[in-house]
Formats: structure tokens, sequence, C-alpha cells
């Protein structure tokens, strides 16, 4: 992943509502849910849904697929995998980490508090 790529996605997902619906699909997966379950769950009027959807979509974050006249959204993983890999490129030194939820030691030598 470049520079340009990660800057769309961190982009698209800096906006609160955007954010919240990007969640809310994640609690779905790997489904997804159709635009009018979003709609009541996140409370936007259509058109701002439909707006926040095709801004995460344009970012590779979501996908879209068809049911009958139904657009089902769902989070596409591998697009939040590549851009926390990209972000966590350099953690630890470049060593692989263990356990991501612990602090890593920073390169001074000293345990963060």
């Amino acid at each position: 992943m470049d520079g340009t790529t990660a800057s769309r996605r961190l982009s698209a997902l800096a906006e609160p509502k955007r954010l919240q619906v990007y969640r809310q699909l994640v609690a779905t997966a790997p489904e997804g849910q159709c635009v009018s379950q979003l709609q009541v769950r996140i409370g936007l009027s259509q058109p701002a849904l439909s707006f926040h959807l095709k801004e995460l979509a344009n970012a590779g974050l979501v996908t879209r697929r068809k049911a009958g006249r139904r657009a089902f959204y769902a989070p596409s993983f591998p697009a939040m995998h590549e851009l926390m890999s990209y972000l966590m490129e350099n953690c630890c030194e470049g060593q692989s980490c263990l356990n991501l939820l612990r602090d890593c030691e920073p390169a001074t030598g000293t345990q963060s508090a």
C-alpha cells in the first residue's frame, strides 16, 4: 500500500458518521446490511447515508452487492488489514509483534508507562 491510499482510507474514516457506519457494518460482517437497516440504526437520511457509503466504497473500505432491489454493504476486511499493516509496518523496530495489545518497548530501551 502507498501513502496516498492510506491517506484516502484514513480520511474516509475521519468523519464521525462514516466511522459509525463502518463500525455498524463490522458488527454485522460478513453479510453486512442493507441501506434501509443502516438508515434506521445510524439515524441518517437516505441521501446522507448514501454519500457516506459512497465515500467508504471509494476508499475501498466497504463492498456493495445487489440482491433484487436492495443494496447491501459490508466491510472489506482485506482493505482494513492492509491499512493496519501499513500503519504498523515499523512497529517494534521491524520485528514481528507477538502481542499488539501490549506496549512495545521504545527504541531508547526504556519500558513505556
